[in-house]
Formats: C-alpha cells, sequence, structure tokens
C-alpha cells in the first residue's frame, strides 16, 4: 500500500508504527505526505480506531491542512483522529479535569493585553518600577521560566543576581497567585497545568495513555521544556509516539524553543527508530548544494545531507550592492527579469530579509516601480505602530489642528494623561468651539481636570511647544531625533528590552534613515512633503493585479513556505547572522539555520544580496559579507557588483573569508587623532558594544554619541560613562 506513491524512507516512516520513531524530515522533503499518509495506514491497514490517534502541530493553519488531507484520503468516517495544536489540545483536557487542581472549569484564558494589565499590578505589590523593568519584558521572562518548566516555587532568587530575569522572578509568584484569585490562566498555563495535571493525577494520566495509542507531533524541533514533557507522559504506557522535524530548522529559540528536544530524543526514548527524509522535491540541485555547505558548519546538528532527482538548474545570483538603494533596486529589478523569462506571476516570488526594518528601502523602490507587494506576517512600514506614532508627533507640529493625531500620542508614550481626563477636555472643546490642542493648552489654567492631570497636560503641551521651535530651526532629520529622545519614546523601548522592543527600535532608526535619505535627494521639499508620501503608501493596497502580489517577509515567517523565486537581502555579518548574535554560540547556529531556512524556500531561482555600505540611524558603515557565503561552492554562484564597486575590489575576492568585527564607519570626521575620536570602538556596562560617531567638547571634557548595537545611538559624557575603549 502507498509504495507508488511514496520513496521508500516515507514509506517506512508510514510502516513503522510501533515504539518511538523519529523522522528527520529535511527541507522540502514531504513530511506532511508522510504524515498524512501514516494516519491513514494506521486507521485502514492496522484498524486502529480513529479516536485513538492523537496528531499535535503548532498553528491552527497546519493542523487545518493535515485535517483536510487526511480527510480527503479517509473519505466519509464515523469518526476521525484529534488533530489539533498543542494548546487545544490542553484546553479541552483542562476544561474537564482542571477542578483536581483547585481551580473552576469555567476559568478564563487571559490574553496578552489582559496579562499586561495584571502584571503591572503585580508589579506594584511587588514594589518592582515600572520604568525601570518595562512590564512586557517581565511578562517575557515569566513566559520564559513557564517554557521550561519552572513553577514560581520552582524559582530560587539567588539564581539570578540582577536585572530583569530577577525582577521578573520576583514578580512571578505574585502574578500567579493573581491569575488563581481571578481563575484565570494565561497561554503558557494552558500547557504547564496539563503536564502538572497528569504528572500528579495517575488515573488521568493513565485515561489518556490509554485513550490515545498513538501520537504525532509535527514540528517537533519547535518544542519547548513543556511540551516535550507533555509529550513523553501522553505516552508513557505504550511508547508509541512519533516526532517529526528538522533539527536544522530550528529556529525559534527566542520563543523557547529547545534544540535539545530533538537531540536527545534517542535517549530519551530508548529504541527509537531514526528514519531520514532526505530526498528534497522542492529545489534544484544548485540550491540545495548552497544550503547544505551552509548547515553543514554547525555543531549542534544530525548529519543528514538533502539531494533531488530535480536538475542543476540556475546559478545562484550574489550580488554586492554599493548600499540599500542599489541593492533594492537591483532585487526588484531581477524579480521583474525572472517573471518575464519563466512566466510566473508576483505571488510566485518572495523578498526575505533578517529584520522588519529593512523591508522599507525594498517598499519605497517597489512604489517607485509601481509594483504591488504585501509584507507578509506584519505591517507594510509606515504602518507598523511605532512608525505611526512619531509621524504623529510630526504631523501635530506641522499642523496643531490635527485632533486625530493628537488623540494618538497625547498619552504615549504613557505619561499620565488618562481618557477621562481626555474626554473632559474634549467636551469642554466642544462647547467652546476649540481645536483640541487649543482645550488642552486650557485644561490647567481653566481647571478642566483634576491638578495632577492637569501638571500632566501642560507639560505635553510644552513639549509640543519646544518640537515646534526645533520644527522651524533645524534640519528634519534632527528634528525626528528631538523627537525620538525628547518624548521618551526610545528610552522606553531600550529599557524594555524585549525581542519586539528591539525590533521596533531598528524601525524607527530606519525612519530616521528615510527622513533623511528624503532631505538629500528632496532639498526643494519640505518636511510636509514626506508625510505625505507616506501617507499615499497604501494607495497599492488594493489593487487587483493579475500578476499577483509580491511577498515580502522576515527569515522568521517564511518557514514552511516556497517560492520559484527568492530574494534574500541583507546578507552580511550585522544583519546574517545579527549583530546580537555574535557572542553566542548556540545563537549564531541559530543564525546559520536561519540562512539555510531562507535558501531553501527557493524552487528554481535564488538572488543573494549584501550591501558594501549601509545608512543606519544617519551614520553609514562598512558592513561585510556574510560569513555564512565563504560555505557555499563558487561554482554555484554568479557573482555580481554594482559597477562602481569594481574600481576598489575584484570579483574574485568573493571567494576570500571575510573579516568578523564591528561596522567600521564608511568615513571618519575631520577629528584630530586621538582617545574617541570617531570610529573607536567602545564597550558601556549597559549598552554594549558600540562605534562613535561624533565627539563634541575639549579634551578632558568630551561629550560622545555612540552608535550601539542593541541601544541604538546614544550621547554620553565620557567622564562619566565608564566606557571602556577597544
Amino acid at each position: 500500500m502507498f509504495s507508488k506513491e511514496l520513496n521508500p524512507q516515507q514509506l517506512e516512516a508510514v510502516k513503522q508504527t510501533e515504539g518511538p520513531v523519529l523522522v528527520v524530515a529535511g527541507a522540502g522533503s514531504g513530511k506532511t505526505r508522510a504524515i498524512t499518509y501514516r494516519i491513514v495506514y494506521l486507521i485502514r491497514e492496522k484498524q486502529v480506531p480513529p479516536e485513538s490517534i492523537l496528531a499535535i502541530t503548532f498553528t491552527n493553519k497546519a493542523a487545518k491542512e493535515m485535517l483536510d488531507r487526511v480527510y480527503e484520503k479517509l473519505g466519509s468516517c464515523e469518526t476521525y483522529p484529534w488533530i489539533s495544536t498543542f494548546h487545544s489540545f490542553c484546553l479541552k483536557l483542562l476544561r474537564k479535569h482542571i477542578h483536581e487542581l483547585g481551580y473552576s472549569n469555567d476559568f478564563v484564558i487571559y490574553d496578552a493585553q489582559d496579562q499586561l494589565s495584571l502584571v503591572k499590578k503585580c508589579m506594584k505589590t511587588a514594589n518592582v518600577n515600572e520604568e525601570a523593568f518595562p512590564p512586557r519584558a517581565i511578562l517575557t521572562h515569566i513566559s520564559g521560566f513557564k517554557n521550561d518548566y519552572l513553577f514560581a516555587s520552582d524559582i530560587r532568587l539567588d539564581n539570578y543576581s540582577y536585572g530583569h530575569q530577577l525582577k521578573a522572578a520576583e514578580v512571578y509568584p505574585v502574578y500567579q497567585q493573581a491569575l488563581r484569585d481571578n481563575n484565570g490562566l494565561d497561554f503558557d498555563d494552558l500547557l504547564m497545568l496539563t503536564v502538572h495535571l497528569l504528572r500528579n493525577h495517575s488515573s488521568i494520566k493513565d485515561y489518556y495513555n490509554r485513550r490515545y495509542q498513538y501520537v504525532l507531533v509535527d514540528e517537533f524541533q519547535d518544542t519547548n521544556v513543556t511540551q516535550y514533557n507533555l509529550v513523553r507522559i501522553l505516552t508513557e504506557s505504550h511508547r508509541n509516539v512519533c516526532v517529526v522535524g528538522d533539527d536544522d530548522q530550528s529556529i525559534y529559540r527566542w520563543r523557547g524553543a529547545n534544540l535539545e528536544n530533538i537531540l536527545h530524543f534517542e535517549k530519551d526514548f530508548p529504541g527509537t527508530r531514526v528514519i531520514k527524509l532526505e530526498q528534497n522535491y522542492r529545489s534544484t540541485q544548485n540550491i540545495l548544494k548552497a544550503a547544505g555547505a551552509v548547515v553543514r558548519e554547525n555543531i549542534a546538528r544530525k548529519e543528514k545531507t538533502l539531494w533531488t532527482e530535480n536538475d542543476a538548474g540556475h546559478q545562484i545570483i550574489y550580488y554586492r550592492a554599493e548600499d540599500e538603494m542599489d541593492e533594492a533596486r537591483a532585487v526588484c529589478e531581477r524579480i521583474q527579469e525572472w517573471m518575464n523569462e519563466d512566466g510566473h506571476s508576483f505571488n510566485d516570488m518572495a523578498v526575505l530579509y533578517r529584520t522588519n526594518a529593512q523591508s522599507r528601502v525594498v517598499e519605497d523602490q517597489l512604489r517607485q516601480m509601481e509594483l504591488p507587494y504585501q509584507v507578509v506576517g506584519g505591517l507594510k512600514f509606515y504602518e507598523r505602530k511605532e512608525v505611526k506614532d512619531i509621524l504623529a508627533y510630526m504631523r501635530v507640529v506641522l499642523n496643531p489642528a490635527d485632533s486625530v493625531s493628537l488623540r494618538r500620542i497625547v498619552n504615549v508614550p504613557v505619561r499620565g494623561i488618562g481618557k477621562s481626563s481626555l474626554e473632559k477636555v474634549e467636551a469642554y472643546c466642544d462647547r467652546h468651539g476649540l481645536s483640541l490642542l487649543e482645550g488642552l493648552r486650557k485644561a490647567d489654567p481653566e481647571k478642566i481636570v483634576s491638578t495632577r492631570s492637569g501638571k500632566k497636560i501642560a507639560e505635553f503641551v510644552a513639549l509640543l511647544d519646544h518640537l515646534q521651535s526645533i520644527y522651524e530651526e533645524r534640519a528634519p532629520e534632527e528634528f525626528l531625533n528631538e523627537i525620538l529622545s525628547r518624548t521618551g519614546y526610545m528610552d522606553k523601548l531600550e529599557k524594555e528590552n524585549s525581542v519586539e522592543s528591539r525590533s521596533r527600535l531598528e524601525n524607527l532608526n530606519e525612519l530616521y534613515t528615510a527622513v533623511q535619505q528624503f532631505s538629500e535627494s528632496n532639498p526643494e521639499n519640505s518636511l510636509r512633503e514626506f508625510l505625505d508620501t507616506t501617507a499615499l503608501v497604501s494607495d497599492l493596497d488594493d489593487l487587483d493585479d493579475s500578476r499577483g502580489v509580491l511577498p515580502l517577509m522576515t527569515l522568521h515567517t517564511c518557514k514552511g513556505l516556497e517560492f520559484e523565486g527568492v530574494c534574500m537581502i541583507g546578507v552580511e555579518n550585522g544583519l546574517l547572522p545579527h549583530a546580537s548574535s555574535m557572542s553566542s554560540t548556540e545563537e549564531f547556529e541559530e543564525e546559520r539555520r536561519l540562512c539555510y531556512v531562507g535558501i531553501t524556500r527557493a524552487k528554481s531561482r535564488l538572488m543573494i544580496t549584501n550591501a558594501r555600505r549601509r545608512r543606519i540611524y544617519g551614520n553609514t558603515y562598512n558592513y561585510q559579507p556574510s560569513d555564512f557565503l565563504t560555505s557555499i561552492p563558487g561554482e554555484v554562484l554568479q557573482k555580481e557588483m554594482a559597477f562602481s564597486s569594481y574600481e576598489s575590489q575584484s570579483s574574485s575576492s568573493y571567494g576570500t573569508q571575510p573579516e568578523l568585527s564591528l561596522p567600521e564607519p564608511a568615513s571618519r570626521s575631520s577629528f584630530k587623532d586621538g582617545e574617541y575620536c570617531v570610529g573607536t570602538k567602545v564597550l558601556h556596562p549597559k549598552f554594549g558594544s558600540g562605534v562613535v560617531v561624533n565627539r563634541e567638547g575639549s579634551e578632558g571634557d568630551w561629550k560622545v554619541v555612540v552608535f550601539f548595537k542593541k541601544a541604538g545611538k546614544k550621547k554620553l559624557a565620557v567622564n562619566h560613562a565608564n566606557l571602556i575603549v577597544v
């Protein structure tokens, strides 16, 4: 059965039904097909009742796709296997049994906003300062504890000497008690309490071991410790567990995914049958050769070699651009060229990048060329919250009558101007025919609001007046810089120090670059024209184009997808691998896996690009080509460069090992040689490594502006900053 539809390894994965099985499924190797046929084989050939089969995956979309395929193969049945996500399975189980843990079965599930509100209250109870330790960062660390199956009672404060993790450990028991008092669970509790329930109530554990005689887990490389514990306890009696995954595609360490789960599966499940799916049905030989060469450099992996019966295919284009604008232009033109040659639509292509901020330049180029695009898994650059917030500040300064923008920013970042106070001011404005800003100016003198709120409103109005004076006297980028610093917006994100906040910081740095580039290329136009261009970004959103829409997405978002043609941009040290990974072997290897995932999304066409120089927050830096590129065999690459690059670098130099270092400024200022001159590399005890990009004052009393990899641009007094010159 199925011998004509499956290759020998897939067939083995289908028929090896008893005992623990680890299916190591390489990219594009048909794992979903193997999983589907395995379920059908159990039901049809092994006569296993469908309700005795449990299949778990990570997303509702993946669960639905798997279920649809099983329906298609089985046809009409009285019962079907249970195919769901981890969270859905745990929710259903807890609804029946959570009373055993002292909760009511009608417990509520707290969403992200509910959790944030609750943790803020708990931080006050625990005397943890919100300004110093942002609530979102505290929540992230509490989630990390739960992913590692650590209860509040398991946490020892002396294991955490300082910082956000220590404060999260202090807040954790207060937060958990508050959830319990409210008969509430957060998303992590669904998993954690299920494991706790099964471990401590043997009758319930035995019931589910008997009910689910065959357990299958997809995307096993993405499981955390708690999910792994759940799989082990559900299969304790029969050990009929089949896990499917690819250690080379484990790219969610920052979400709690534990690579050790798949690497150590055989140790934890003695007698495991390991089956490798290595035949790739997606990509050409050249693309697979490049991908395999890149990921093979990792130490923490199971050895496997993808191969294909497909043709060698086109060479991979490696383009070394002059700058990010040249890179975006080359990518957009190449995609059009591929479409014309191969007859594909925009939907068949994709542009991939490491950070969300990189989409901005590509978006600008696509709009200039009037080509339709969609940012997948995120908002278009000018629609992102942090970008819209700062643009709203600009709009209010340029147009004080803009009440819509003013409402958006009046309490962003939080400054103590509550909803009720704002409603009182708006009611006053309606009665007297005033704009919202005029009403805010009168709020304190007219005692429209409480004294405390009136003071906060007066401070906000003074801030807008200050920004107005800066706008009239300074260049647009200086005006933007003043908004970012005076409002406290950047400072708030830096203190939060989470994956999300760092992404937002990168977007704000990119906004600065966008304003600066606009000023340089449009010296006769004002900041108002720039704001007009951002408002028109959505004009192409509803375009009904028969050629489809070009997807833009991060490398994290693209996993599980495939395209005829792929362009990976910014493949350089500092972006891929990301600067934050340089000091950790585990994180550096995950960056390599991320590169592998990007390469293996391509079926027939692949373009890899980087830039000789890239502008970040107003300063231009030289980035070296990514270390990962040196692993790719030269015979699969077609090397190209921007024309002017040939003057300083020959194409043969691409085969050399790039130097791994911090980004160097492309040009240095005219300061005399000496300590803390522009270009000096420094270390700061809080912000980490950075590069001096400006210096003022005199010897003995230097003030320096430093661009830090993680924290962005900071102005520091050398005598007080404890900088170390490296």
